[in-house]
């Protein structure tokens, strides 16, 4: 099975029980406003909402599409080790079940920890966007780079697995392992959705399971989303934290969640680089659920501007390239963004024909370096 296939099947199965319970508990929190005055306040920020969900999933598909799948990981892991499948022992599907959870959850740990909080960290960023941490929002329900860190976590999986099979000579756990592979999938997804429900954080007897299945709660991971509490970086279980050291019990106090610093859903996916307009920040609402600065927008700090010496224009969009002594970047302008996929397809013709641009005048393109 593709990796785009195998996201479109965890999402039918599993994300969508979730997105679900939470869109209802959006809605349970909100019936004392009345539901139609509750649509006719935020309509703008709910099409923002799901425009950005949509971007953010495509993009997800796109580059899952791109990268071996766990199937072509674990056939080159069975020719390199010279192990071959044997008959399913059924004594043994707990233990490799429980071995490999384990497993993934460490080289998840790592590469949480170490890489997408460290220098990988853009990859990363959107899941930390939302100041509101629940199924529905843009980063958690659809991620749009999740797979490049989920193939390094496949990868160093499989290969201490069956680096451990082949010295322990277990040729009859092989057969095992790939058969538990659709179960460990599910419990994956179960448990990465289930840690970000905004339903299930308000139940205690949640919270109760999930401890005493070593699992990691909803309240656990809302601490790691914190804006400014480092710590719980296993996404599946608290077993690492706790063994290294970085576990953060649930907090008793409000905590601030999301980015210390202002960002919202065009910038996570642009390095900064390209961010909406105050105009479109303003129509669409993405106050209520992005942190964003007052005066801010556009780009991401504030450089001398001198004089616009490239634009491009279309219906929805108003593209210039600013020069500064410093650095080239993009400024986007314009307030119609309801045009969601379409008006960033726009968006990404014009960083091309800025790239041409570039490439004639001999300096750096959209993704170069600082001049």
């Amino acid at each position: 099975m593709s990796n785009a296939r195998t996201f479109l099947w965890l999402f039918a199965y599993v994300q969508m029980g979730f997105i679900t319970l939470d869109v209802y508990e959006h809605w349970r929190s909100a019936l004392k406003h009345g539901t139609r005055q509750l649509l006719g306040r935020y309509r703008f920020l709910i099409v923002a909402v799901a425009g950005a969900c949509l971007l953010y999933f495509v993009i997800q598909i796109l580059l899952a599409s791109c990268l071996p799948t766990i199937g072509k990981l674990i056939a080159f892991a069975i020719g390199a080790s010279e192990l071959r499948p044997t008959p399913v022992d059924a004594k043994w599907i707990v233990p490799v079940f429980l071995a490999a959870f384990f497993t993934g959850t460490f080289f998840d740990y790592v590469v949480h920890r170490f890489l997408l909080h460290g220098f990988l960290w853009r990859l990363h960023e959107n899941h930390h966007l939302p100041t509101v941490v629940s199924n529905v929002m843009p980063g958690i329900a659809a991620r749009p780079f999740v797979v490049l860190p989920n193939f390094l976590i496949n990868a160093g999986s499989c290969t201490a697995i069956f680096v451990t099979l082949r010295i322990l000579a277990g040729r009859q756990l092989i057969s095992t392992f790939i058969e538990i592979i659709p179960g460990l999938l599910l419990t994956f997804a179960f448990v990465a959705s289930a840690s970000h429900s905004i339903f299930l954080r308000r139940f205690d007897w949640a919270e109760r399971i999930f401890r005493a299945l070593l699992l990691i709660t909803p309240r656990e991971h809302l601490v790691h989303h914190a804006a400014s509490i480092p710590g719980n970086y296993g996404n599946f279980t608290p077993l690492w934290d706790r063994i290294f050291g970085t576990y953060v019990p649930p907090q008793e106090s409000e905590f601030a969640v999301g980015l210390e610093y202002d960002q919202d859903f065009l910038g996570a996916i642009t390095a900064g680089r390209v961010k909406l307009s105050p105009a479109a920040r303003s129509r669409y609402q993405i106050r209520r659920i992005c942190n964003i600065e007052e005066g801010t927008g556009l780009v991401s700090r504030s450089l001398p501007w001198h004089r616009a010496n490239w634009s491009w224009h279309s219906r929805h969009f108003s593209i210039s390239i600013l020069e500064s002594k410093e650095q080239l970047w993009i400024v986007t302008l314009g307030s119609d963004f309801s045009r969601g996929l379409w008006a960033f397809t726009t968006l990404l013709w014009g960083v091309w024909e800025l790239s041409q641009v570039e490439r004639q005048r001999g300096g750096p393109t959209f993704f170069g370096t600082p001049m």
